[in-house]
């Protein structure tokens, strides 16, 4: 058997970032460092400026009888869909803005079938990006003229909670604004992933005729009960600058009831027509 013989082409160390004597060369050390730590700032720079995202409206129809409903979402000017299902067209609307519509029968247990293709489901679903630089997320002077910041997170209007504390915070309010069991399982879960990566989480809910301003819900014919829960949360490094709101963290849940402006007997009450809808938002920290 013929004996194999390893060698390296002329030149080749060179390509490598070798030296002739087959070490690493501190030259190719220092550029592939450059390169890395280029990458890097490339990276965090995009994570920083990607854009805040509306996710996972989720609407749910409760009707203490079989009915034919139409549902419309309309966005702001500063907003764009970015996913919808049942997949409806996205009306453009003028000189600014969007829409969509559904048409479902709704089923007495809460089961919904568009009426168009009798696809049947529990839940309709949306998501949209929001600009980053519109006013919605911005703290302009009061002369200015601009949309108030109101979706912003302060050390006034928030809660602190650690990584640790926030599952159990949650059911609690999420309970006294109104969701059934699967809505709070789905609202805990769907964003468990996002709050593990923080610490620390701030999170305040928005009121309802806030959220409504910039998404206008749509529902024909009018239910008897609307609610609307929308939430926004940050990670937290400095907890020094938030003690208002860590302490806010141990008053009873129900606070956020007036907030939002939800009447949790009538949002539960299942001979009501109602309408629930559950979402939230991360801005960047």
């Amino acid at each position: 058997m013929a004996e194999r013989t390893s060698y390296i082409r002329p030149n080749s160390s060179k390509k490598l970032g070798l030296t002739p004597a087959g070490r690493s060369n501190p030259k190719h050390r220092k550029t592939l460092c450059q390169r890395f730590k280029s990458f890097l700032s490339r990276y965090f720079k995009l994570v920083k400026h990607a854009k805040p995202r509306l996710k996972k409206p989720v609407i749910y129809v409760f009707s203490p009888v079989e009915i034919d409903v139409s549902i419309y979402v309309t966005l702001d000017k500063d907003m764009k869909f970015t996913a919808v299902y049942p997949i409806v067209p996205v009306q453009k609307l003028h000189p600014q803005g969007e829409k969509i519509l559904w048409d479902v029968h709704t089923g007495s247990d809460g089961t919904l079938v568009e009426r168009e293709t009798g696809l049947e489901l529990s839940s309709l679903f949306w998501e949209a990006d929001l600009n980053v630089r519109s006013s919605i997320l911005s703290n302009p002077r009061a002369d200015s003229g601009s949309i108030p910041g109101t979706w912003t997170l302060s050390d006034s209007n928030a809660v602190v909670l650690s990584i640790a504390d926030i599952n159990r915070y949650l059911e609690k309010a999420l309970l006294s604004l109104g969701l059934h069991t699967e809505a709070r399982t789905s609202f805990v879960t769907f964003w468990l992933p996002a709050f593990s990566s923080h610490k620390y989480i701030a999170l305040r809910f928005m009121p309802q005729a806030e959220y409504s301003r910039i998404a206008p819900l749509g529902i024909s014919p009018e239910p008897d009960v609307v609610t609307r829960v929308f939430m926004l949360f940050q990670g937290v490094r400095d907890l020094e600058a938030w003690p208002s709101a860590q302490k806010r963290a141990l008053d009873d849940v129900s606070l956020w009831t007036d907030v939002v402006g939800v009447d949790t007997a009538a949002a539960l009450n299942k001979d009501l027509s109602r309408v629930l809808e559950w979402g939230a938002m991360e801005i960047p920290s």
